[in-house]
């Protein structure tokens, strides 16, 4: 069977399918598709053991409102270049498995309630592009460059509606950016010191509701693009 997209699930929790039967996953092994869509499945999580064996191949991937707490074991030579967890029961973001998608281009990870920590890095992404970490619950400092560890073509970042964030000045890792968004999270660093010299290349910031009050004259240096 050859599908472009196969949404397995339902539209809405409020009657949330009770009857996901263990096993039924591996069947997605006999169906050749561009993108698959796991939305409000109850019992999905008991259920993942073996999930990426089937669809490594995919090349979108979409996990909604589902009660995963961590990403499922990654098959080896995973093709997967599109990849989002969204309402999901993260409570660190599960960097380490998800660096084993090699040729991840676009990593979203939002609207997860419990997702508190960043204590992960991510490393080897060479390929991936945006990172969206947006609407969660994150609170964490030195951001943004140990959280990157060789993810040099990363250009969109969006951190914004989180908790607070300290940013450091490091920003080595991801100095190819060029978008950063940290609307509606509590910064810490910027208007104190010049956290943004080495983003010469960004051309869209924000930091609008951040609580940011601006001190030194070169809050703003280094930012030789915008």
């Amino acid at each position: 069977l050859q599908v472009s997209r196969l949404i397995l699930g339902d539209f809405s929790d409020n009657e949330r399918l009770q009857d996901f039967e263990g096993g039924v996953l591996s069947g997605l092994c006999q169906v050749q598709m561009d993108e698959f869509v796991l939305i409000c499945l109850k019992g999905v999580e008991d259920d993942t053991d073996n999930l990426f064996n089937c669809i490594g191949n995919v090349s979108i991937i979409r996990f909604v409102d589902l009660r995963l707490e961590e990403i499922p074991q990654v098959a080896v030579r995973s093709k997967v270049k599109q990849l989002e967890c969204k309402k999901c029961s993260f409570e660190d973001v599960p960097s380490q498995k998800l660096s084993l998608f090699k040729e991840l281009r676009v990593l979203r990870i939002t609207q997860n309630k419990d997702l508190k920590a960043f204590e992960q890095n991510f490393e080897g992404l060479r390929n991936l592009e945006v990172m969206d970490l947006s609407e969660n619950s994150l609170t964490f400092s030195k951001c943004c460059s140990p959280q990157f560890q060789n993810c040099p073509n990363l250009k969109h970042l969006n951190l914004s509606f989180n908790f607070n964030i300290r940013l450091t000045g490091d920003f080595t890792n991801v100095n190819n950016l060029l978008y950063l968004d940290l609307q509606h999270t509590t910064l810490f660093g910027p208007g104190s010191y010049p956290v943004f010299l080495s983003l010469q290349r960004l051309i869209y910031l924000d930091i609008s509701y951040t609580k940011t009050e601006v001190k030194s004259q070169c809050t703003f240096c280094g930012l030789n693009s915008l």
